[in-house]
């Protein structure tokens, strides 16, 4: 189908979906009937694009930034009405369920205004429909690779940055700016998370809270999609990734910061973090209850240890036991003032000390996989001495990735970095390259991200 054909079927299809339901039953077999049309032309786009992007001005109808020619008079009436409603814009996003579209429809045929519509779809967790005003913010979706990623990761930084710092300063945060650049990372998990994955791992910012906010929040959407979840449960899984340290928007500044140990008595202070948390994002009403509970519990152990102590007994929710390892595993692995990160293998064997006692087991083995042993992004030491930066990993054998060779084995600077296949084997069937060991980027000199 024409891109000119599949605009005017598309908006035909959503214009007799609303039309629909705003004179039938829910389950009235026509309704249902349209429901799936429009739902099957969806699924059919949403493979080929992050989002179907719907725009009504005044009389026009524009799908994906294009008019839609010889409009309907039904079609112009619906924008009209829509305009005077000030929705000016539908989008459908990438994981859209039927029960999400049906939700999206029942809030858009009621005639309510823009404001009471994006309430209703925000108090059903509806996040692969949304509404609102064309503004200059949106643009088309980036399309994947590591500068796209690059983007993403830092928006995501600083809207960490700025929420936190307004909950520092007893401010209004703005949740809306958190749930979109967490739909953001999302995306590019879903497109490309290898790229969004090796910025987890070298990407470093002077803020150490909000870059581990934000890889938080990836390593959470990676491992909880690996698992099949839901796509619209991802996103608000990585919201609560990004949330799940808001508590310590409380916690003294003296005490957040300290480069040594903790007193005994500045111990419950720092803990207290997880109450607070909780507190602050359960006041908040736009915020999704799961947010505050993953703040509250990510430091329960799976028996039970841990903090807040005294908690009532009872299962951990999965995007908790989620959240729980993704946080140990990238505090670990970061430099802080009071320790330098640890390698991957280092961290990874720290984790698997504690499997089933902290973390749960099935998690904690898929959660290796999902990050691999040297991810894409990660500074290696060859056998040969020669250092490179990782590529791609080896799907079956994480002990052999991709690497792009950077300097000679005496440490001397290549001028043309070259790439090797760690699990390329000669006319003996011997691996002519291995990696030795995972090294630190600031250690050796070199940014990944400037040598990927």
């Amino acid at each position: 189908m024409s891109e000119r054909l599949f605009r005017k079927d598309f908006v035909r299809r959503l214009a007799a979906a609303i039309r629909a339901l705003s004179m039938y039953a829910a389950r009235h077999p026509l309704v249902e009937r349209n429901v799936s049309a429009l739902f099957d032309a969806c699924l059919a786009r949403l493979h080929e694009s992050p989002a179907i992007v719907v725009g009504f001005l005044d009389a026009d109808v524009v799908v994906d930034g294009a008019p839609v020619r010889h409009a309907s008079a039904a079609l112009a009436g619906l924008a009209r009405t829509f305009a005077q409603r000030e929705i000016e814009r539908v989008s459908f996003l990438r994981g859209l369920t039927k029960d999400d579209l049906r939700a999206g429809l029942h809030a858009l045929a009621d005639g309510a205004p823009q404001a009471e519509v994006a309430a209703r779809l925000e108090a059903a967790g509806v996040w692969t429909v949304t509404i609102g005003r064309i503004t200059a913010d949106d643009v088309e979706p980036q399309p994947p690779g590591l500068q796209a990623a690059i983007r993403v990761y830092d928006s995501a930084f600083r809207t960490a940055e700025t929420f936190f710092e307004t909950v520092r300063a007893n401010g209004q945060p703005d949740a809306a700016a958190a749930k979109k650049v967490v739909s953001s990372l999302a995306q590019v998990v879903s497109d490309d998370r290898p790229s969004l994955m090796a910025l987890t791992v070298a990407k470093r910012h002077d803020a150490y809270t909000f870059t581990h906010m934000v890889n938080v929040s990836v390593l959470t959407m990676a491992l909880a999609r690996s698992l099949g979840v839901d796509a619209g449960l991802v996103r608000e899984f990585g919201l609560a990734g990004l949330m799940h340290d808001i508590g310590k928007t409380r916690t003294p500044l003296d005490i957040l910061n300290k480069p040594g140990k903790l007193t005994p008595s500045e111990v419950p202070v720092m803990q207290r973090h997880v109450v607070d948390g909780g507190e602050l994002l359960w006041d908040m009403s736009d915020m999704p209850p799961l947010s505050a509970i993953v703040a509250f519990e990510h430091h329960l152990r799976q028996d039970r240890t841990g903090y807040p102590e005294r908690t009532r007994a009872g299962d951990l929710n999965l995007c908790t036991m989620i959240v729980s390892i993704a946080d140990v595993f990238d505090a670990l692995r970061t430099n802080r003032p009071y320790r330098q990160g640890l390698a991957t293998v280092r961290v990874r064997a720290m984790l698997a000390e504690q499997n089933g006692t902290a973390f749960h087991r099935t998690l904690l083995k898929r959660f290796v996989t999902v990050v691999g042993l040297f991810p894409v992004g990660s500074l290696v030491r060859l056998e040969s001495g020669a250092i490179g930066v990782v590529t791609h990993e080896h799907p079956e054998d994480p002990l052999r990735p991709q690497v792009k060779i950077v300097t000679e084995p005496d440490g001397a600077r290549l001028d043309e970095p070259h790439l090797v296949n760690t699990w390329e084997r000669d006319a003996r069937g011997e691996c002519l390259h291995a990696v030795a060991e995972a090294i630190d980027p600031e250690e050796a000199g070199l940014d990944p991200l400037t040598l990927l």
